[in-house]
């Protein structure tokens, strides 16, 4: 028997956790579901995979789609995805052809928050160096770095980036710096922070950690002339956005010990290339963007990216993405 179910492509579901949602049953028995678990990583793969498909459900940011790749794929009417970031997507032409966009609800950082959190730890009390070393001989007498008396510097004072502050300050005797083009003296001081220029920023921490928004002007913000002011051995993380901190540089400062250890959970290219040279420093913590990977994070927006899909199907009204788009439903 014929069936009319439209055709519905989960992408970028590397974790496994979209088939482990109540929404995903609803949706398999109003379309036919495929879960696509191999990255398509090519505009050619990304066409092959998924030309039959009229509604795909994206994990933020994994998959870029563009009008060429749209230009091969007339029967997409739909894409529904986690988060509202669309910086991965051509807005202008999915309106343009008729292709809706809808996102989630965004997530509030806090998962973020504690990863950064682990990785400073882990980065002062060489966690990941002593768990390898466990494996290769009896006790291992590897000597870390208490947090205590420690100055952190916050690059960002947004939802994430003031929660790490709060944090921070909780430790004992810490001492917080925070730096945004918006903070005010006020505002850190509600968090126990003080608000510096970038100078200070760069040349009292002994760990700093960026939050800000990644854009054109903020790309390279930190680079050679800003690692020259901090105190040699400085930590760095990052769990905002890789070009945010130039790479060259970055390297550069890990080879001379000017940079005593990365915390890392952003590229400038993602996935890392195996033969990147930043799997070669032990004193680099890599983490494969897993700021917002938790599972009760991850849970949640695919359930309400289904139940969008779903309220589609339904035809109910939806706030998309691009609101100028006259949706083909049919």
């Amino acid at each position: 028997m014929a069936t009319n179910k439209l055709k519905v492509a989960i992408l970028d579901d590397f974790e496994k956790i979209a088939d482990t949602v109540p929404a995903y049953e609803k949706l398999k028995e109003r379309a036919d579901v495929t879960n696509l678990r191999k990255r398509l990583d090519t505009s050619e793969n990304i066409v092959a995979g998924l030309r039959d498909f009229d509604i795909v459900l994206l994990m933020r940011e994994r998959t870029f789609l563009s009008d060429k790749e749209y230009a091969q794929l007339p029967t997409l009417k739909l894409i529904s995805q986690t988060g509202r970031t669309s910086r991965h997507l051509d807005l202008p032409n999915a309106t343009r052809r008729g292709i809706a966009v809808i996102g989630t609800a965004a997530d509030n950082g806090v998962s973020t928050v504690e990863l950064t959190v682990a990785l400073i730890l882990a980065l002062l009390r060489k966690i990941p160096q002593v768990n390898l070393r466990m494996r290769e001989e009896a006790w291992p007498a590897i000597v870390g770095n208490t947090l205590e008396g420690k100055t952190i510097g916050v690059f960002g004072f947004g939802r994430i980036g003031r929660e790490v502050a709060r944090i921070m300050k909780a430790f004992i005797d810490t001492r917080v710096l925070a730096y945004s083009r918006s903070i005010t003296a006020e505002r850190a001081q509600e968090v126990g922070a003080e608000c510096v220029p970038l100078e200070t920023l760069w040349r009292q921490s002994d760990i700093l950690t960026v939050h800000i928004n990644s854009n054109t002007q903020t790309r390279g913000s930190i680079g050679e002339k800003e690692f020259a002011m901090m105190k040699r051995g400085v930590l760095l993380v990052n769990t905002a956005r890789g070009p945010i901190v130039s790479e060259p540089a970055m390297l550069k400062a890990l080879e001379s010990g000017q940079l005593g250890g990365v915390g890392l959970d952003v590229f400038d290219i993602e996935p890392l290339p195996l033969d990147h040279p930043l799997r070669r420093f032990d004193n680099a913590i890599l983490t494969s963007h897993r700021g917002y990977a938790a599972v009760e994070v991850m849970s949640e927006r695919y359930g309400q990216a289904m139940q969008n899909i779903l309220d589609f199907l339904d035809e109910k009204p939806l706030e998309f993405l691009n609101p100028e788009v006259s949706p083909r439903r049919r």
